[in-house]
């Protein structure tokens, strides 16, 4: 089997981005339409602040109390270290579909074929439990009674919107994502200021910030701690996928510039308006007992503790529509990567999945691809609800994964010699890339160690193991003569036009 990096011959500075495309062997289909501005919405509403203080508060505030909030901290260092190194490879191989073209680039097809399934698996689960927590909230804000088959069909009703408005192509897209990042950041953002100014108004309406430093003992006898980092692992989740703006470099204008600068203003937005968020929430409760029995929903309840239940509303409604904005992100994403693989012939059916459509310039049936499979795996809770989450709880170990394989791609492409050399004004770690690639390694290996042993997240080793037997049967039978042949691969689409 071929498993070596094809060499990316270093390009001097061209006004033409379909001839720096061109340097990597492909021609441009996909629409270059996306600015600044869409590049950081992007990145901004794949992190989703709102949707992560919505479904991460109350595991954090419940397993470890006030405290919790620190954690973000800890979560931020560990994405600040990754999207150094995002950044850096962004820079130099602007392409569609980074996790796999990133590594395929460095390393070679092999170790890019698991970088790409872990990323599309990751993305895949990750926004059909988006979805399916977004259905509940829109039960609980207009006063549905739903099963859970309900709930299922509602949410498949979501994923199918936001598979149409992808359909429709990148620049409705962004737009309509553009327009949920700038509600989040006027409606949400503006009732947290105003939850805390309300809360701070009386000494009676809020705890005393004392209990942002005061933890609690742990259950039985292990060490709070434990607890404490346990808790790190929901704002770490709340911070995955910084580096979205990657996936769509085909359609951003001046990629190489533009998008490792809007990693760094999505990553830092999203830490200040989730760290402020978690603060203000925890100081703003009022009555515990009802935030403990409003669990599922424990940041509604303390809005409506200091507002009142039409402004707690309100924030819903508008919190769903960002929750909408970051499965719409999903999916662009996730299709990005498809439609890379694909044109590499690195899936089965790829002719399929590579398509793209003439006035659209999208890759219309890799949409339609993954709409299927998130489909199917809503439809899979009806067999057997606790295979479902199992499968849901993928999703961030199989990213973590993703990240842990590129760091190692990295540590060997320097050694190799296979970094390709950065254009002036692009952002280069040059000296740094090695250590700040070692801390990243270590990080992520400790996380993904966390995700498969801590008791929490009890199976989810074995559904992973089963994604990679299933990517190393596939790149053992079918992807194994395509690479001998020349059939795949990052010369695949130099060689048949693509």
């Amino acid at each position: 089997m071929t498993d070596t990096a094809s060499p990316v011959t270093p390009s001097a500075p061209m006004d033409d981005e379909d001839a720096r495309l061109a340097q990597f062997g492909y021609t441009q289909k996909l629409d270059r339409s996306v600015g600044r501005l869409a590049s950081f919405a992007i990145g901004f509403a794949t992190i989703s602040a709102t949707t992560a203080v919505f479904t991460g508060f109350g595991a954090g505030y419940f397993t470890a109390g006030g405290p919790f909030v620190w954690t973000l901290l800890l979560a931020a260092a560990v994405f600040v270290v990754w999207t150094f190194i995002a950044a850096d490879l962004t820079a130099k191989i602007p392409l569609a579909g980074y996790s796999y073209q990133w590594t395929s680039r460095l390393v070679g097809s092999t170790m890019a074929l698991f970088t790409g399934v872990l990323a599309l698996a990751g993305w895949i689960c990750g926004m059909t439990g988006v979805g399916f927590i977004l259905s509940g909230y829109l039960g609980s804000l207009f006063g549905w009674n739903m099963s859970q088959t309900a709930q299922i069909l509602v949410a498949i009703g979501v994923m199918a919107v936001c598979m149409l408005i992808n359909l429709y192509g990148v620049r409705f897209a962004t737009m309509v994502n553009n327009i949920g990042v700038s509600l989040e950041f006027v409606i949400t953002v503006g009732a947290t200021i105003l939850v805390a100014i309300v809360a701070f108004s009386s000494p009676d309406n809020h705890q005393s910030v004392l209990v942002l430093f005061t933890g609690g003992a742990s259950e039985g006898s292990s060490p709070y701690v434990l607890a404490w980092l346990a808790a790190s692992l929901g704002p770490f989740f709340g911070l995955i996928g910084v580096e979205a703006s990657a996936d769509i470099a085909e359609e951003t204008v001046n990629a190489r510039h533009v998008i490792p600068r809007t990693m760094f203003y999505a990553l830092t937005a999203s830490i200040v308006i989730e760290f402020g968020m978690y603060v203000v929430y925890v100081l703003a409760i009022k009555n515990q007992d009802a935030v403990q029995a409003a669990s599922a929903a424990p940041i509604e309840e303390i809005i409506t503790q200091q507002v009142g239940p039409v402004i707690s509303k309100i924030v819903v409604a508008v919190a769903l529509t960002n929750v909408l904005a970051c499965i719409l992100a999903n999916i662009l994403v996730a299709t990005r990567l498809t439609y890379s693989m694909a044109r590499d012939n690195m899936l089965p059916f790829s002719h399929v999945w590579r398509h793209v459509s003439p006035s659209n310039r999208t890759p219309t049936y890799a949409v339609l691809g993954i709409f299927g499979f998130s489909t199917i795996l809503l439809l899979s809770a009806l067999v057997s609800e606790k295979a479902f989450f199992l499968i849901l709880g993928l999703s961030s170990l199989a990213v973590c994964a993703m990240y842990l394989l590129q760091t190692v791609a990295v540590l060997i492409a320097n050694r190799r010699g296979t970094i390709p050399t950065p254009e002036p004004g692009t952002f280069d770690l040059g000296k740094a890339r090695v250590p700040v690639a070692m801390i990243a390694a270590i990080c992520f290996t400790l996380v993904c160690a966390a995700l498969i042993f801590l008791p929490q997240f009890a199976g989810n080793g074995y559904v992973f193991l089963g994604l990679l037997v299933l990517a190393t049967l596939w790149a053992f039978t079918g992807l194994r003569n395509r690479l001998r042949s020349g059939d795949a691969g990052p010369n695949y689409a130099v060689t048949k036009g693509l």
